[in-house]
């Protein structure tokens, strides 16, 4: 095969690149650290245009079908963009104010029983035999409130470390604001001009690249835009399911706070794995400040709830919704959560169905060729 000077030129500059990307790979990674954090508010603003475009295309759809005619029609981008933002909005603001003010009520109950809480924990026969008498005595003896008061006012008024905590947390919470408020900013302006900006990317693809090239690439998109779709879908399923398990499993065993805890594991539920977790261990806490025998039990039925839904249920939804079978869910969420973390275990499913179904697409297609 002859090399053209066109095709020689192209690898001796790639491979020039490549040798100085070695050498000088700490300034690479900086660099690319910082060119990261500078679009970090673009990539928020595409994530969340993709969720909500998800909620505003069904009602574009729903409401404004392509028969529909009228004046207000003219508008309809901005009514279903309001509306999908104001239903997404309103009900992380729902789940917040069902939560946060009985979480607080709880720590603040918490902090007034406790002391009775040590004493009833200390008269256990069991408890005496593991702790010595008088580090139950000095327990019981401990002034709690107190404790808590100036543990309280030295985080917001204590000096030296305290101080410069704070504003740390104060700064990096302010960065945080900031990044994600241009992210919103970044997420409207996608979703009202999102078919001009894919338009726009269509003719940039045309002109650089080839035409089997875009092709390819424009059938590589549609099925990974499909399978997130289906993901997220899927996902917000699982997440009622897990929540209406929780739910019936703590009225029947007859347990407080059934309405709040259900809510927050469901929403907890989002985050793959963990999630559901966290939202039992807060649970657990809340049980805590009504009876330690049924924080126990808590604990028990929800980690036999979750265990039932992860290995039966959240398989079989992913399954059905991406066409992935069980197996692979499992794998894809195990392998992507111990190479990338939280990262890996949010973006595992959706990813590998995609390499799934590109790999099928092509498997078939030389199978077709062969028995041609």
């Amino acid at each position: 095969m002859n090399l053209e000077w066109k095709q020689c030129f192209r690898i001796g500059v790639t491979l020039f690149i490549l040798y100085l990307c070695t050498i000088y790979w700490k300034v690479v990674m900086n660099t690319l650290g910082v060119v990261l954090n500078s679009i970090t508010p673009i990539i928020i603003g595409i994530c969340l245009a993709y969720m909500i475009n998800l909620l505003m295309g069904f009602f574009e759809r729903s409401f404004f079908p392509n028969g529909f005619k009228g004046k207000i029609n003219e508008y309809k981008r901005t009514i279903c963009m309001i509306l999908s933002v104001v239903i997404t909005v309103g009900f992380v603001v729902l789940v917040i104010y069902m939560i946060i003010p009985e979480l607080v009520k709880c720590i603040t109950t918490f902090t007034e029983q406790l002391p009775s809480l040590v004493n009833d924990v200390s008269q256990n026969k069991l408890i005496q035999k593991l702790i010595p008498e008088n580090a139950l005595n000095t327990l019981k003896d401990l002034d709690w409130t107190a404790y808590f008061d100036k543990a309280s006012k030295f985080l917001f008024t204590g000096v030296g470390g305290a101080v410069t905590t704070v504003a740390n947390v104060a700064s990096s919470v302010a960065s945080i604001v900031f990044t994600i408020l241009m992210g919103i900013i970044f997420s409207f302006y996608i979703l009202t001009s999102k078919e001009k900006l894919v338009a726009q990317i269509k003719r940039v693809s045309n002109v650089v690249l080839k035409e089997k090239i875009t092709e390819k690439m424009s059938g590589y998109i549609h099925v990974m835009d499909d399978c997130f779709h289906s993901y997220i879908i899927g996902k917000l399923l699982d997440a009622v399911i897990i929540g209406a398990m929780c739910a019936v499993v703590m009225l029947i065993f007859r347990m407080p706070y059934v309405a709040m805890i259900s809510t927050l594991i469901g929403f907890t539920a989002l985050i793959p794995v963990v999630g559901a977790y966290v939202g039992t261990g807060i649970g657990a806490f809340m049980m805590l400040t009504v009876s330690p025998v049924k924080a126990l039990v808590f604990i028990i039925i929800i980690l036999a709830v979750q265990l039932v839904e992860g290995n039966l249920i959240y398989p079989k939804i992913m399954g059905s919704s991406l066409g992935l079978p069980g197996i692979w869910v499992l794998a894809a969420v195990t392998i992507g959560g111990s190479t990338f973390g939280i990262l890996g275990m949010l973006i595992g499913v959706p990813v590998f169905a995609t390499i799934y179904k590109i790999a099928g697409e092509g498997v078939r297609k030389r199978e077709q060729k062969r028995k041609f």
